[in-house]
């Protein structure tokens, strides 16, 4: 991996980042910061510091621990870690035009701990699944269901984090605008 490049890139990135936030070209700078670091959290993250596997063994350490609670025995061996869609909720929110900085930094840590453990739930629903239908069932729990209950899991926190609060405060804005007109 060529550091240099790297390092040239993310400065251009920054470069262009400041300039759109500085010439209050809202749009692109959100879209264009958030798709940036995206790509700069999984990459830093995932090839760099190499935490992508600490992030999968923490989720499947969580589900042998709690499979372990039911009798359930388990042997995970490399499983998602959920850092792409960690990553893409961290962008998502620090570009996010209208918030404080500790309101952004509080979704951040809360949307963070949520997927993390919507992930340990998909995994859940695996083991069970696999413990109850046996290992023909894998490509059934692992493709289907499980993926499906993770998107589900993550378009409900995104929502919840996302749309649902730009929904308060723009209503809460409307009825202000009420009131005082």
């Amino acid at each position: 991996m060529n550091y240099w490049l790297l390092g040239a890139l993310f400065i251009l990135w920054i470069g262009a980042v400041a300039f759109l936030r500085y010439f209050r070209i809202w749009l692109p700078y959100y879209l264009f910061g958030a798709v940036g670091l995206v790509y700069w959290l999984a990459l830093v993250a995932g090839n760099i510091l190499h935490l992508e596997p600490y992030l999968a063994h923490t989720v499947a350490w969580a589900v042998h621990l709690i499979s372990g609670a039911f009798a359930i025995p388990t042997r995970i061996f490399v499983e998602s870690s959920g850092l792409l869609e960690i990553s893409v909720l961290i962008s998502i929110l620090a570009f996010y035009p209208g918030w404080s900085l500790m309101r952004r930094g509080l979704s951040i840590v809360a949307g963070g701990v949520a997927l993390w453990l919507a992930n340990v739930f998909r995994m859940m629903i695996i083991v069970v699944m696999l413990n109850q239908m046996g290992k023909g069932a894998l490509v059934l729990a692992h493709t289907f269901v499980g993926r499906i209950v993770f998107f589900l899991l993550t378009i409900l926190i995104f929502w919840y984090l996302v749309t649902s609060a730009t929904l308060a405060t723009i209503r809460a804005k409307q009825d202000q605008a009420r009131l005082a007109g």
